[in-house]
Formats: structure tokens, sequence, C-alpha cells
């Protein structure tokens, strides 16, 4: 009998990890998602493990997605700045802050293999995501297995297929290298004609192929809901596959290679995506940390967007 999903069919188990599924869940009745359990776990949670994210209501372009800090605000009045302002909470990686969340992530993962045969999953991880009314998710595309998971609040996720032009090649090669960030693609409005539109609420359950774009646009009301990422063999084949492309493409003309994961070129590419991250790991333990994420704003509850412009500087993450 299934303990989180209410509606899984048989069907669904094919096509697990191969298109868009969406379902009803339990998890959100959890009391690791009340009010007080997300103050606690935002002032347990390192910050190098919080992001804060704020883009301009009713814009779309990814490139306007911006970084923020919690200027040491307390877990209640950093939920009462995403009640009130324009903002995207993320806490990372949550189950090493609190296990209570690592054994829930486990009981979702034990009974999804439940239901699909030859599942085995590892790397998983889960993340918590507090947003205000109104908020939007910029266009990105993950390079693990996805899954959001809905608690509270509405929301309309836009899922896009893996392949250009909503995302060409070349922009995924570069999201694995880590040359670019997951939200550094190209989007246009067209695109939505051909995107999965899904509604969700609470108790509702979303997963979609590895690396497909997708974006979120919330409904006039705070949300709360949590992610879960995995691998599997399968995931890392193809972004092995995808990553070794990358590496090959300035040395063939800027062509798109195939991005089958079986046969004689695939093992190629397995060990070119190895050994280049071997020699990166060496080189990396003997230089200082890249700059990374630009800083630009400081959350403020008091503020009418729930934040104030600062001074960028970067950080490295």
């Amino acid at each position: 009998m299934s303990v989180v999903f209410l509606d899984w069919r048989a069907e669904d188990s094919a096509h697990f990890g191969r298109r868009p599924l969406a379902m009803r869940h339990r998890a959100h009745l959890s009391p690791l998602f009340s009010d007080a359990a997300l103050i606690r776990l935002i002032d347990a949670t390192p910050r190098e493990k919080i992001h804060v994210n704020t883009m301009p209501r009713d814009i779309r372009d990814p490139r306007l997605w911006r970084e923020g800090d919690l200027g040491g605000l307390p877990g209640e009045k950093v939920m009462e700045a995403v009640a009130r302002g324009n903002l995207w909470l993320h806490l990372r990686r949550v189950q090493e802050t609190d296990p209570a969340y690592g054994e829930l992530l486990d009981a979702l993962f034990g009974e999804i293999a439940d239901h699909v045969p030859g599942f085995r999953s590892y790397r998983r991880s889960m993340s918590v995501l507090a947003s205000s009314p109104n908020m939007s998710v910029a266009y990105h595309s993950d390079m693990p297995g996805q899954s959001l998971w809905q608690v509270r609040g509405r929301k309309r996720a836009y899922i896009y297929p893996a392949a250009a032009p909503f995302l060409p090649q070349r922009a995924l090669e570069n999201i694995a290298l880590k040359r670019d960030r997951d939200t550094d693609l190209p989007y246009n409005g067209s695109f939505d004609a051909q995107a999965l539109t899904l509604n969700l609420e609470g108790g509702d359950w979303a997963t979609w192929p590895r690396a497909c774009p997708h974006r979120v646009v919330n409904a006039d009301c705070v949300n709360v809901s949590f992610t879960t990422e995995h691998w599997t063999d399968e995931l890392r084949a193809g972004y092995a596959v995808d990553y070794a492309n990358g590496l090959l493409r300035p040395w063939f003309g800027d062509r798109d290679f195939s991005r089958q994961t079986r046969g004689p070129a695939a093992l190629v590419k397995f060990g070119v995506a190895g050994a280049h991250k071997a020699l990166t790991a060496q080189l990396g333990r003997r230089r200082p940390a890249r700059l990374g994420l630009k800083i630009d704003f400081r959350v403020d509850p008091a503020a009418p967007d729930g934040f104030v412009d600062i001074a960028p500087y970067r950080v490295a993450r």
C-alpha cells in the first residue's frame, strides 16, 4: 500500500524519469513544514546552504535573477519578509541540517523504489523553498533527477522539452561543465506554447526528465514546497556524456555530438569526463576557490519588496 503517493498508476512506473508525471502525495501533512518548523530550520541552516533570490514581477528574463543575503536576520523575520515581499528562499540539503528531513527523504525514495522496478538512487538531497505571493522562479535547467513537492499555496509550473530551442545542446554542456549557471539559458515567450503547464497546490507532486528547463509562477499567496534531487547510474551516464561533449566541442568545429549513453563512443566519453573531473579536482586543491555569486540585496522585512539594494559583492559557493 502506498504511504506517500495517493494515485500512482501502473503505467507511471514505466514513465518515471522518462516523461513528466504529476500526482497527489501526503508528505505535505508532515509537521516538518509547519511555520514553526520552517523558522527553526532557517535558524539552524548554515548560511552557505541558503539562497535568497528575487527578480522583477511579470518579467521572465532569467538574466534578471538576483542573489541576496539574510543580513543576520532570525528565521521569524525572514519568513515575515517572504510573506510581504518578492523573495524566493532556498534552504539546501536540509537533510544535513536536521536528520528528520533525511528520514523523510529516505522514506520518499523508498516508496518510489517500491513503485519503479530496478530503481536505485544515490546522492539524494532535499531542499525546502518558501516564496512570496506572485513570485516567479527563473527559467532554468537542473542536472540531477528532480521532483517538486508542493506543501501549501498555489503555483503554476511550466516544463519544457530538454532539446533545442528550449535547451540548446551547447547551453546544456556549459551547465554540466559549470561554465554557466543553470539560469544562463535563452528564454522566449513563444516557448510557453509547447510547455507542459501544471497548476499545483498543497499535496501535489511533479517530476520530469533530467535537464528539462522549467520555471514557476506563484499565485497571490505564500508558497511552501520542497524539491528532491537524486542520481542513478542512467542519470550519471547522461550527465557524463553531456560533460564530455562540452569538452570535445571546441576540438571538432563546435559541432553537436550524439547524446547516446550506450556503445563505444559513449564509453570513450565516460573516460574523457572521468579523467577531466579527476584532473580538475587535483588542480582545485592547489588554487583558491573561484569567486562566484554576486550578492546585491539584503533581506529587510520593513522594505516594500522585503529587501533593500546594497553595494554588490561576491562570494564563493
